[in-house]
């Protein structure tokens, strides 16, 4: 599979996200095609889950204070879930334009280890690469264009501090406590604008975020997080980036958007026989 990582060529900006969620890490004994999640264990494990959500019995809103220590509880009973990602990112100078856009569907464990992942990457409104994957056993299979499936040693589970799992991206959520506004409706919604260096540090790590030839001060970010006020899981996250109007002859913009659910609901990860046939050989 080739790298879906976003060059700027001249300008030096990377946005690698897409490619952290394929920065995997933990490894497992598992034999080709069998599932290192327990069904019934998780299933009881999400029953507990079910029967004891940190928001039941709370009256809302909470403190804003609350909601962060809440998300951090949360995070703690997460096994699974599926992750929705888009990744845009726009270069506009005068010798060169660029329009990427990425985006990705994982279902399996959070930590990535187990996954089934899918993906296209376009350019200029054009498409270059699409993309599927399995995960497993400490090994990665992936089908590029419709080429047919085979092993993926670019892939392949790694200790890593910069891919995006759920865990990090609320990690950096957290980070940014004192600067987040909070408000209350039908979910916790959590903002900000502006151009402090630690929103950038709060996700540099999680997102394989470079600014070359830019500080963080000179650029505009926002940040929007929904959070469900009974399980005090991250629904939706966003976060852009884009350099300030100036006479400079670069402007640079990103986007990344993440939409989360089936927490603790997806099923232990089955890969296709003759998915494993054709990437392995005939399986005994």
């Amino acid at each position: 599979m080739t790298s879906t990582t976003f060059p700027t060529r001249t300008t030096g900006f990377t946005a690698a996200a897409g490619v952290a969620l394929l920065a995997l890490t933990g490894c497992v004994s598992l034999s080709p095609g069998e599932s290192q999640v327990n069904s019934n264990s998780s299933s009881a494990e999400a029953e507990r889950a079910n029967h004891d959500q940190p928001g039941a019995s709370l009256t809302h809103p909470v403190e804003d204070g609350e909601v962060i220590s809440h998300m951090f509880d949360a995070r703690e009973t997460l096994e699974t879930l599926r992750t929705e990602m888009v990744m845009t990112f726009e270069l506009d100078a005068l010798w060169a334009a660029q329009d990427q856009r990425l985006e990705m569907t994982t279902e399996g464990t959070e930590d990535f280890s187990e996954a089934f992942i899918s993906g296209t990457v376009a350019e200029d409104g054009e498409m270059l690469e699409s993309f599927e994957a399995y995960v497993q056993d400490g090994q990665a299979i992936s089908n590029t264009d419709g080429t047919g499936w085979e092993q993926d040693l670019d892939m392949e589970p790694e200790e890593s501090e910069d891919d995006s799992r759920y865990s990090r991206v609320v990690q950096g959520i957290g980070e940014l406590e004192q600067l987040l506004e909070v408000e209350f409706d039908d979910a916790y919604r959590l903002s900000y604008r502006g151009s402090d260096r630690e929103v950038f540090d709060a996700f540099e790590a999680p997102f394989s975020l470079t600014l070359d030839g830019y500080e963080p001060e000179d650029t505009e970010m926002t940040v929007d997080v929904a959070v469900d006020p009974e399980t005090f899981y991250v629904e939706e996250f966003s976060f852009t980036l884009h350099t300030k109007d100036s006479a400079g002859p670069i402007s640079l913009g990103m986007e990344i958007g993440a939409e989360y659910s089936q927490f603790n609901e997806v099923p232990a990860l089955e890969i296709p026989a003759e998915v494993l046939d054709e990437a392995y050989g005939p399986q005994d």
